[in-house]
């Protein structure tokens, strides 16, 4: 039977105490590797929504990218699957911006970035690159797709939609970009994370050093840092709809930054582990967080900078992402005594 993902999760036990709210995820669905060829993967590893909420897009060592219809049915026999397109475990799937039906996967095992259409079952476009890709993100008007990654005796890659003169259909071209201010630093410091600005002019980078860097577009040229953890800073992500962006790292805190004023606004450190995952809702009202070690979901009031709720989940999450335009938190990752089994879940915070 499918469940109904409208409301919160049937509560199995909740424990109120300080505004802090206890919840058991019930709405968990399986994924088992079939063939787990004696190498450790990441079963179900990234998740992300189409701009129009009525998909969700996972992905891992299936090979295949796992289209989810969460307002039908959330089992996973009602899922769709795109093929074809990579060879090894997909590491990671980003749907475009501002069209439901585009999206775009990357291996860093077989290299490659693949291009799809939802309405087809086969890759629309297939890039083979020269080294390892990390980390993909389309800009916010979906024109262009930056590429972390060795390709090109570069750590940081453009890719650009434009139209094909012999019949006009969309492709991606691999632009010839100056080479990012990032790289310098190569290999004392690498990414961990990234995301685009709103303005869609500029780039987050969360460092290994600890830093964070914005780094300007078209240019690639970093304009500001700030040394904002000790230790590695993990996670970053903006603030959908005011100046702020929020950053996570080894130092067990999430740091809310002014971007006018490039100052610290606030702190939160209900954490004893390394922060490693932070996104925002889709109103800002909410800061989803995952830390090491521990197997549950934190969401973070963003006014208040207090913990809201948790989340108990089946294993450590791998991964987290928001409806783009309701409070629907999706997570994944792998049970921790079934290595070769993964799971997907959602939840809706109580209102």
């Amino acid at each position: 039977m499918a469940h109904d993902v409208r409301g919160p999760p049937i509560a199995c036990q909740f424990v109120l105490n300080a505004s802090i709210v206890d919840f058991e995820d019930k709405r968990t669905n399986r994924i088992v590797q079939t063939n787990p060829h004696g190498k450790q993967r990441k079963t179900v590893q990234w998740l992300d929504w189409s701009c129009d909420g009525k998909r969700l897009a996972s992905c891992g060592y299936e090979k295949v990218v796992r289209l989810w219809n969460p307002e039908k049915s959330t089992d996973l026999r009602s899922t769709a699957s795109l093929s074809g397109g990579h060879t090894e475990h997909i590491d990671q799937v980003a749907w475009s911006p501002v069209h439901k039906d585009l999206l775009c996967s990357i291996s860093s095992e077989d290299r490659r970035v693949c291009f799809w259409d939802a309405r087809q079952s086969k890759v629309a476009q297939n890039i083979r690159l020269d080294g390892p890709p990390w980390q993909i993100s389309y800009s916010p008007d979906g024109k262009t797709l930056i590429l972390y990654g060795n390709h090109n005796g570069r750590l940081i890659s453009v890719f650009q939609q434009e139209k094909r003169p012999e019949d006009g259909k969309d492709t991606w071209v691999n632009l010839d970009a100056p080479k990012s201010s990032l790289e310098k630093h190569a290999p004392a410091m690498s990414v961990m994370d990234f995301c685009w600005l709103n303005s869609g002019k500029a780039l987050a980078f969360g460092c290994t050093d600890g830093s964070l860097r914005i780094v300007g577009y078209p240019s690639l040229q970093e304009i500001h840092m700030e040394n904002s953890h000790n230790g590695q800073c993990n996670t970053l992500d903006v603030h959908p709809r005011r100046h702020f962006i929020a950053t996570g790292g080894n130092d067990a805190i999430m740091y809310i930054w002014d971007m006018q004023e490039w100052m610290c606004v606030r702190t939160c450190s209900p954490y004893d582990e390394t922060v490693n995952w932070l996104r925002f809702s889709h109103d800002g009202e909410w800061v989803a967080t995952v830390v090491a070690k521990q197997k549950e979901v934190t969401l973070i009031n963003f006014e208040m900078g207090e913990v809201g709720h948790r989340i108990k989940t089946v294993g450590e999450v791998s991964c987290l992402a928001w409806h783009p335009s309701r409070l629907l938190l999706a997570s994944c990752g792998d049970e921790d005594d079934k290595a070769n089994v993964g799971w997907v879940s959602f939840f809706n915070p109580p209102s």
